[in-house]
C-alpha cells in the first residue's frame, strides 16, 4: 500500500505545482503589458508606465499624444519585469534611434522616429530585436 500511494503522489506531484500558485502567480504577465531588450547593448531601450505615482514626465508616442509618464532605461538581454518587479505593467516602449514596430507577428508595420514611444495594451508584450535594422515586435 505505501508504495502504492508513493506513485499516485509522485503521478500528482507533476501536476500539483500550478495548482499550488496563487491566482497573482499563475497570472504572471497576464494582464500587464511586458517588455524584453534582446538588442545589444549599442542600442538604447527605454519603457515607460503611465499609471501609478511619480508621473513626473511627458512621454509623446508615435501618433501624437502625450502622456504623463515615468520611465526608465532597459538593459540589454533584461525585461522589464526583472528591473521593476515581478508583475509591472509597462505601457510604451522607446528605442533612442529609429526603429520598426511590427504588430501581431509582422500583420502590420510601421517605422517610428528615434525617441517617439510606442504605446501598446496591457494584453499585449513586446521584443525588441535586431534584423537589418532595431525592430520591437508587439503580440
Amino acid at each position: 500500500m505505501k508504495k502504492r500511494l508513493m506513485t499516485v503522489l509522485a503521478i500528482a506531484s507533476v501536476s500539483l505545482p500550478a495548482a499550488i500558485l496563487s491566482p497573482a502567480q499563475a497570472q504572471a504577465g497576464a494582464l500587464d503589458g511586458d517588455v524584453t531588450n534582446r538588442l545589444s547593448s549599442g542600442y538604447t531601450v527605454k519603457i515607460a508606465t503611465f499609471s501609478g505615482s511619480n508621473l513626473n514626465e511627458r512621454c509623446s508616442v508615435d501618433g501624437g499624444a502625450t502622456y504623463n509618464c515615468r520611465t526608465y532605461w532597459l538593459p540589454s538581454g533584461k525585461s522589464d519585469d526583472q528591473i521593476n518587479g515581478r508583475n509591472w505593467d509597462t505601457d510604451a516602449v522607446m528605442v533612442e534611434q529609429r526603429y520598426k514596430v511590427e504588430r501581431w507577428g509582422g500583420t502590420s508595420s510601421q517605422w517610428v522616429s528615434a525617441f517617439k514611444w510606442t504605446k501598446f495594451s496591457s494584453v499585449e508584450n513586446a521584443t525588441c530585436f535586431y534584423d537589418g535594422a532595431p525592430i520591437c515586435s508587439i503580440e
